[in-house]
């Protein structure tokens, strides 16, 4: 079953020690994935790997709590954070919590009553977090949306995404100009507007990522992009200058050069994504490198990390098997590689703005 991950600093080993062993992970669904001693330390795990909340003492050697967090927000690295402090950083630790840089902080020496308190309120967070704040329709935008989809109104994203995928750039804008006008002269609401494209650049992303192993098209997270935008013309020109650059790397005529190492990573979570027990570590020790090396490169040559590579991959193959009215939300969760199902739908939520059977109801509904 799929744990949400912990990860402890702390620079003394009893307190780091005490951590990982008396207190109850598995009740709370949580497993504790590594530890440190120290900031910098922490930070080269963390700006490799994924985890959801980080337990940290404030003064490290090297680089303290603080400084670590702020180095992880740089790389848009935002796992929820319980400080640890002594009597001497209390006033500091509350500072930090009132600008929002942490979740909680817990008085040295600790008390486990207080702890279990913290974490449970943590992991409630964490179940809550919808991952992405993708617009949220009403029942009325979403039938008009289905219907104007039904009636060719306004052109299905997978119609774009084919033509972006055979580099048709006139068909793949005059698409999406039939769609962009319909939705301006119907007095779409920003949010209905806002939904489409959020769904189209995420497809574009998915495309390119498969066909050139690159997220270059994006630079910055679609979703928050555009939820900057006001006014549907903004959204429209947005996606439109992500169309034709997804077109531009994917009409390439050459591929990007991977090494030997990630061209096999690529093609084993490619060939195995549906195989429960995923990790970077196994995949490492197939490989014959170490994990942080494989972590380095994967980032490097893909644009992404193994855990999102992984995370799309299942996803995309869960959205064409949700298609099918037949199969149980629970039976597709174990069909892409997830056993846990609420943590597979807090996944396919994060990257389609939908739960798993909210999408399947609209495809129902779009047939």
């Amino acid at each position: 079953m799929a744990k949400m991950r912990v990860f402890i600093v702390d620079d003394e080993d009893m307190v780091r020690e005490g951590l990982e062993t008396y207190v109850p992970w598995y009740d709370y669904g949580m497993e504790v994935v590594g530890t440190a001693s120290n900031g910098r330390e922490a930070y080269e795990y963390l700006s490799c790997n994924d985890v959801e909340l980080v337990i940290s003492d404030i003064y490290m050697p090297h680089m303290d709590g603080l400084e670590m967090i702020e180095k992880l927000k740089e790389i848009n690295k935002n796992p929820i954070v319980v400080l640890i402090s002594g009597h001497s950083d209390f006033d500091y630790a509350k500072r930090a919590i009132k600008s929002k840089m942490v979740f909680e902080y817990i008085l040295k020496p600790i008390n486990f009553e207080e702890l279990d308190k913290v974490i449970s309120q943590v992991r409630e967070k964490i179940l809550e977090k919808p991952g992405s704040s993708f617009p949220v329709l009403n029942d009325t935008e979403w039938k008009r949306f289905s219907q104007d989809e039904k009636d060719g109104k306004i052109s299905l994203q997978a119609d774009i995404l084919n033509a972006i995928s055979l580099s048709d750039k006139q068909s793949a804008l005059k698409l999406f100009e039939k769609s962009s006008s319909h939705m301006k002269n119907s007095s779409y609401s920003v949010s209905m507007a806002a939904r489409y494209c959020i769904e189209l650049i995420v497809g574009i992303t998915e495309l390119v990522l498969e066909q050139r192993n690159s997220r270059e098209v994006l630079m910055e997270d679609p979703i928050t992009e555009i939820n900057t935008k006001n006014l549907i013309d903004e959204i429209f020109d947005y996606t439109k200058s992500v169309i034709i650059k997804g077109i531009s790397v994917i009409s390439r005529k050459e591929n990007k050069d991977l090494s030997p190492v990630i061209g096999a990573a690529l093609d084993y979570i490619r060939e195995n994504y549906n195989k429960h027990e995923q990790s970077l570590n196994g995949l490492a020790d197939r490989l014959n490198v170490s994990p942080n090396y494989l972590c380095l490169k994967f980032k490097e040559e893909t644009g992404t990390n193994y855990t999102k590579y992984l995370n799309s991959l299942r996803v995309k193959h869960a959205k064409e098997l949700l298609k099918d009215v037949r199969l149980k939300v629970y039976m597709v969760s174990d069909m892409v590689g997830f056993e846990d199902t609420r943590y597979f739908s807090r996944i396919f939520r994060s990257y389609t703005g939908y739960t798993p059977t909210e999408f399947q109801k609209k495809e129902t509904v779009r047939k």
